[in-house]
């Protein structure tokens, strides 16, 4: 999150004081492990709200996620099925790796590569339009950040693919406030603290729709 080195450690110490069930977490996943969230087969998300996830997921739920990563094997172990869309093809590949290692065959991947640097036409690409002419119950919103505009654009085209009863949710959700009032959700919550493989406090949302 935003904000000095000082007021940085300032949020992460208050945090843990007043969550302390995070700080043996945090302990084993930040401190000198070397592991990513692929690793921990964790999403990249505040603890906060993968605990609320942990309660959240049924084994009939389907999920769609933009960006892959620790979240696709974490869902495909408590979903009925998950769609991942990808740009990064050597990401594609870990995560395409990592799931028929574990024998996981409920999880489907997408390479659709994107040059976020140069995002011109990006309303048009592959990589947006690949989220399946469905309803899915666990939409996430995550992926690539190299422009701003990404994942705003991609949470409009998944409000028009969740069914009712389902979620949206989006990582590092501080960075795109614009959402918490221009969303068509019968709720949202703001779910921060620390979270796995990163050095400070996040936010993640979860629109209830």
């Amino acid at each position: 999150m935003q904000g000095t080195v000082p007021q940085k450690i300032g949020r992460l110490v208050s945090n843990l004081v007043t969550h302390p069930q995070y700080i043996s977490r945090c302990l084993a996943h930040n401190v000198r492990n070397g592991k990513t969230p692929l690793d921990l087969e964790l999403p990249w998300f505040s603890y906060a709200a993968i605990d609320f996830l942990e309660d959240f997921i049924e084994p009939h739920m389907t999920v769609c996620e933009y960006g892959s990563g620790g979240s696709t094997l974490f869902f495909a172990n408590r979903a009925k099925s998950v769609f991942s869309i990808e740009d990064n093809a050597r990401w594609y590949e870990l995560v395409s790796r990592r799931l028929e290692e574990n024998g996981i065959t409920n999880a489907q991947m997408k390479l659709c590569p994107f040059d976020f640097k140069n995002p011109v036409g990006f309303e048009h690409s592959e990589y947006l339009h690949a989220l399946p002419d469905r309803k899915f119950d666990i939409i996430v919103v995550d992926g690539s950040e190299e422009w701003t505009k990404i994942r705003p654009i991609c949470f409009e085209k998944a409000e028009g693919r969740i069914k009712q009863g389902g979620i949206i949710v989006v990582d590092d959700s501080w960075r795109y406030p614009g959402l918490r009032e221009q969303n068509n959700a019968r709720s949202h919550r703001i779910f921060q603290s620390v979270g796995p493989c990163r050095p400070g406090v996040t936010s993640t949302d979860i629109f209830f729709y």
